[in-house]
């Protein structure tokens, strides 16, 4: 997660400058003229690209085994997203210790049981007397860049293409014929 928010700029072909006003001027909040900054530069994903991962999603889930149709991540397409983000590591892992295997096993029910509730899809294991709950990151634009977006997506496609019996290139343009 960022510290701040980005500011957008246009490449002119000689120097980035602030795309208009607002972004202007949160520069000259933050900066003092003649200071010396590092871009990391993180293009934009466009809306083409994000469609198209909600579509072999979307795909994926209709297209799940009978055995896995009763399992928490089939509910629903987003549900499964955030099942196959987890799985593939791009989640926040929280790690409770409670010393007692017993405790460890009531608490990770009653964290699975809020999490329901609150309709927030997590993933609770235990290990002894420790819970690990992990949680998805979020995909949106302000909390995962462009490059970050890319390597989860295609993480995503691998792990769901491997889910339902595909190759990663099958269910890339099932998703392509669905978002078109």
């Amino acid at each position: 997660m960022r510290d701040q928010d980005l500011i957008r700029c246009v490449y002119t072909g000689q120097a980035l400058e602030p795309d208009g006003n607002f972004p202007a001027a949160a520069l000259a909040d933050r900066l003092g003229e003649g200071e010396v900054v590092f871009v990391d530069l993180d293009p934009q994903r466009s809306a083409k690209n994000h469609n198209h991962q909600f579509a072999f999603i979307r795909t994926a889930w209709m297209n799940l085994p009978e055995e896995m149709k009763d399992a928490p991540f089939a509910k629903s397409p987003d549900s499964l997203r955030k099942h196959a983000l987890i799985c593939c590591g791009f989640c926040h892992t929280d790690m409770i210790a409670l010393g007692d295997n017993e405790r460890a096993d009531r608490m990770a029910e009653f964290l699975r049981r809020g999490d329901e509730r609150q309709e927030i899809y997590t993933i609770t294991e235990v290990s002894g007397p420790v819970i690990y709950r992990h949680i998805a990151e979020s995909q949106t634009l302000k909390k995962m860049g462009g490059t970050r977006f890319k390597e989860s997506k295609q993480a995503i496609l691998d792990f769901l293409a491997d889910m339902i019996g595909v190759t990663s290139e099958e269910l890339a343009a099932m998703g392509k014929k669905e978002a078109a």
